[in-house]
């Protein structure tokens, strides 16, 4: 009998430790933007994924620093915002609840200070601004609307899709995937976003600017474009402060594979020499090597282990990309080693329904 539960043992260790190994010993939270039961946040973990909050139509989600409260964006109508909170038993429950008063918001983020949220209202064509008064919304939102149009028949109007702000922490970068531009905005502590904005960065037409991501010293930024199945580059000028575009490179190798393809989140690794744009379609990761002046090139791409993959997160380690997927839904992982140019799923696969992205 000893020998016998001793070998249980081992076996059981020996699973525990792939799976450990399998998520880089990381706590991950995912999004399903599924409109049913199954919608909400799931906590992946060495044993699996498991509900963590059931939240209808819950599509991007950050974390403040200071609170601990969830902020989500949920696709209805009205658009709306949900506060969550950590409740008793691991499990994390909608505190609050409030509109944007913009239509389909898709994404928020939280300023520096965390006296403010930001959401992009994708079906409106605006942007809306929530004071937060002890990490709540206190108040009614304030509208910032965009103008423009596209050459496609997605672009008759604008469509926010993304809000961020630089490293620094001065300024708001919202992409319009509607119009071909990335809106930046200046903000100020205590009064929020100076109106208009202070610069408009114009992508090629047809693009459909998604979401960016900016190089660690803040002096270049990335763009994955929806629409033309490409990513752009854009530095900022030292003396005069200004952003200009600097390069624009398909995500697939083949233009042919581009039809149908439609690229959706960007990571950057921590040294900024590489990101990674996942091409929704195509089902792979594009994986860019970049120059110091802003040029960047296409250094391969890679099957994603899934249908649509729509986000991307390092794990713990820093050296593991995870990979969530929409349409077939589950999270995939890989091992990245920058130096040797080396990018490998790993096998193994962690089921959740509908996985659209990973909180922030």
């Amino acid at each position: 009998m000893k020998q016998h539960f001793g070998r249980f043992s081992c076996a059981v260790i020996s699973a525990f430790a792939a799976l450990l190994l399998l998520v880089g010993c990381a706590d991950l939270l995912v999004v399903s933007d599924a409109t049913g039961p199954e919608g909400g946040l799931y906590r992946v973990q060495a044993g699996g994924a498991f509900q963590c909050a059931k939240v209808q139509g819950l599509n991007s989600l950050v974390r403040g620093r200071k609170t601990g409260l969830f902020y989500g964006t949920v696709n209805r109508r009205g658009g709306g915002l949900v506060v969550l909170d950590e409740i008793p038993g691991g499990g994390i429950g909608v505190v609050h609840n409030v509109s944007t008063e913009g239509r389909t918001s898709c994404h928020l983020t939280l300023s520096p200070d965390e006296k403010f949220i930001y959401t992009a209202n994708y079906g409106s064509g605006d942007i809306s601004e929530l004071r937060l008064k002890d990490g709540f919304p206190h108040g009614r939102p304030r509208l910032i609307r965009h103008s423009g149009h596209g050459v496609s028949s997605r672009q008759k109007s604008p469509h926010p899709h993304f809000v961020g702000f630089d490293p620094r922490g001065e300024r708001l970068f919202v992409c319009d995937l509607g119009c071909d531009r990335i809106f930046v905005y200046d903000w100020a502590p205590e009064t929020g976003l100076k109106v208009p904005a202070a610069e408009q960065l114009i992508l090629p037409p047809g693009a459909g600017p998604r979401h960016l991501v900016f190089s660690p010293d803040g002096g270049k930024l990335f763009v994955a474009n929806e629409l033309d199945s490409t990513a752009a580059s854009f530095v900022r000028d030292p003396e005069s402060g200004k952003w200009v575009m600097k390069c624009v490179v398909p995500t697939l190798p083949d233009a042919a594979r581009c039809k149908n393809n439609y690229p959706g989140a960007i990571l950057i690794d921590r040294d900024g020499g590489y990101f990674f744009v996942t091409n929704r379609g195509d089902d792979s990761i594009a994986v860019f090597g970049t120059a110091a002046d802003g040029n960047f090139a296409l250094f391969t791409t890679v099957p994603s282990g899934g249908e649509s993959p729509s986000g991307l997160a390092w794990t713990d380690d820093g050296r593991t990309l995870a990979v969530c997927h929409r349409k077939s839904g589950g999270v995939t992982f890989f091992d990245w080693d920058a130096e040797k140019w080396r990018f490998k799923q790993r096998s193994g696969r962690i089921d959740v329904p509908r996985a659209a992205e990973f909180c922030r």
